[in-house]
């Protein structure tokens, strides 16, 4: 299965592509509440950007604000949940049913994104075929192409990573979250982000200590 995304959002640029989470996350809150519209300054405070950033931003979506009331909560938050794909939820292949991966299956926000852990791989033999966090575990060398994920999470040692990588590619793939500590090679087709969260407390470290020091 293959979904494609809005033609809007191919014309954004990265940075902007890279804040519509955040705006997201802070339309379903005022969502939630029952709030009508938000303005530009309000968008701008909550992401710590200015205003005329947050303007460029939405513009650039396609929307135009109300004099005195702003940018509608609702239209907004379901243009940007399209171009993000969470309307009609995506499913997502966990790689690694070790402790980080256990800890990434009892995590609620995916759902609450419209992101949906529905399978779950790993190589070791004594995993595979086990029950973890409600889904029995795959073989991951035995993943083939009948499937309808285009996302993975990848949360296994690095020394494997670039070899689950090119079993994901092989799968059909396009989308690759990677926790493992090394950067991942793969076609131009395929967007890898790649958190590395012992690099994050180094720098947080780093600002800690100038803040002290």
């Amino acid at each position: 299965m293959t979904m494609t995304q809005p033609p809007v959002a191919k014309k954004l640029s990265a940075p902007t592509l890279s804040r519509l989470p955040q705006y997201l996350r802070y339309l379903e809150a005022l969502h939630a509440d029952g709030t009508g519209h938000a303005t530009s300054a309000e968008l701008a405070e909550v992401l710590g950007v200015s205003d005329a950033l947050t303007r460029k931003d939405v513009s650039a979506l396609g929307h135009s604000g109300r004099a005195g009331l702003g940018y509608s909560v609702e239209a907004l938050r379901y243009t940007i949940a399209r171009i993000l794909g969470v309307t009609s939820g995506r499913r997502v292949l966990l790689v690694g049913a070790g402790n980080l991966g256990a800890a990434l299956m009892s995590y609620q926000g995916f759902g609450d994104r419209g992101m949906n852990i529905t399978a779950v791989a790993d190589n070791d033999p004594d995993k595979v075929g086990q029950i973890h966090g409600g889904h029995k575990v795959l073989d991951i060398n035995a993943i083939g192409t009948d499937h309808d994920m285009e996302l993975a999470i990848v949360a296994v040692p690095g020394d494997v990573a670039q070899e689950v990588a090119n079993t994901l590619v092989a799968a059909g793939i396009t989308g690759i979250l990677n926790f493992a500590p090394r950067r991942l090679h793969v076609p131009d087709h395929v967007i890898v982000r790649t958190v590395d969260l012992s690099a994050e407390l180094q720098i947080l470290a780093f600002h800690r200590d100038g803040a002290s020091g």
